[in-house]
């Protein structure tokens, strides 16, 4: 057996919960697709966006490999494990230091000039929090259940944001985050792909982060691998479209990373299915609350289906009493969904940690 196949049989058995076994039923055809979306060689035609990202592809995969691991199961006789499925809670932390008496000013002055309403509402967000001491930004005392929140580390590129703001205000918000038990990740910069060893050296700037995500998932998939391990990561969780939810590498389940270098398995990938921008922004869906919550549930309705484990992303200012839109009360009726349906929710960390103990 190739490396590339055993490593698709492994992860279609770690989907039923059981140990490597070379003579597990499952054909040469069946570990040769797995390979190719674990790989996502269904994107390798679809182009790129304005950030370099790949498209998704017109049709996509589904969850193509829960459907191959449940057949490879009934020919074992064995049924994937029903004990309910797992949703890490996720925060990509792309501001900070936003806040405070001069911004609010700004915008009250501005909604009040303009007779714009949204500025006034803004402002007066902004107003209610500096007299708080809260940052508009970073709600963590509206961000709900334990979950992990990734931080930039390093801004060099204007779209990594205003690192004048972000930086002083940094270390006191992942002491914050600490204090409030939520786990810190690495939010890799948007040039952090394009620099050898560029990785390694974000993830150094932190107090050693288990996983990370890209920022605007601007990952490079065949490199993953590579980076996690120069980096010491122990997961990614940046396989995701921005531009529309679902399971990219047609899995609900994390898998292994494939280390082209050494062709075997390299560090976990905790997939990414739902995030708060694709729902929301105009650029992509643009939906109001009650149209996304539909769309959440189907999204993850595979993943209740299979037992899976994935990644759900939802931005700070998105759980903003007053500027969220109704996205702070998406979101808990989202945990709601979840909870009813047998689901359970964590860190990243903690979700993988369960993952890999169902096997153990």
């Amino acid at each position: 057996m190739t490396p590339e196949r055993r490593y698709a049989l492994d992860a279609l058995l770690d989907a039923l919960g059981l140990p490597f076994d070379e003579a597990a039923p499952a054909t040469e055809a069946e570990l040769d697709e797995v390979f190719g979306l674990l790989t996502l060689a269904h994107e390798r035609d679809t182009g790129l966006d304005e950030h370099g990202r790949a498209l998704p592809p017109e049709e996509p995969p589904g969850p193509r490999v829960a459907e191959i691991a449940a057949e490879v199961g009934r020919r074992m006789g064995v049924e994937p494990p029903r004990d309910g499925f797992l949703v890490a809670l996720t925060h990509d932390v792309d501001l900070l230091g936003v806040g405070g008496f001069p911004s609010a000013l700004r915008r009250l002055a501005g909604g009040i000039v303009r007779r714009d309403a949204q500025r006034l509402r803004e402002g007066t967000a902004f107003l209610l929090d500096a007299f708080a001491r809260r940052d508009p930004a970073f709600r963590l005392d509206r961000m709900g259940p334990p979950s992990t929140c990734f931080f930039l580390a390093r801004q060099e590129d204007p779209h990594d944001g205003y690192p004048k703001r972000y930086q002083p205000a940094l270390s006191r918000s992942l002491e914050r985050a600490a204090d409030d038990g939520r786990e810190i990740g690495l939010h890799a910069s948007y040039g952090a792909r394009e620099r050898p060893g560029g990785i390694a050296e974000e993830a150094a700037l932190l107090d050693t982060p288990q996983g990370l995500r890209h920022h605007y998932l601007r990952s490079a998939p065949e490199r993953l691998a590579a980076d996690m391990r120069t980096a010491g990561l122990r997961y990614d969780s940046s396989i995701g479209w921005p531009s529309r939810p679902g399971l990219r590498a047609g899995t609900p389940y994390p898998y292994r990373l494939w280390d082209s270098e050494r062709r075997e398995p390299g560090g976990w990938e905790l997939p990414l299915v739902l995030m708060d921008a694709t729902l929301a922004e105009e650029r992509y869906l643009g939906l109001g609350p009650d149209a996304a919550f539909d769309l959440a549930a189907e999204t993850l309705e595979p993943v209740a289906q299979y037992g899976g484990a994935v990644a759900i992303l939802w931005h700070p200012p998105s759980h903003h009493p007053i500027l969220s839109k109704g996205y702070d009360r998406l979101y808990s009726r989202l945990l709601r969904w979840i909870e009813e349906r047998g689901g359970r929710t964590g860190t990243a960390a903690e979700t993988l940690d369960r993952w890999e103990a169902r096997r153990a």
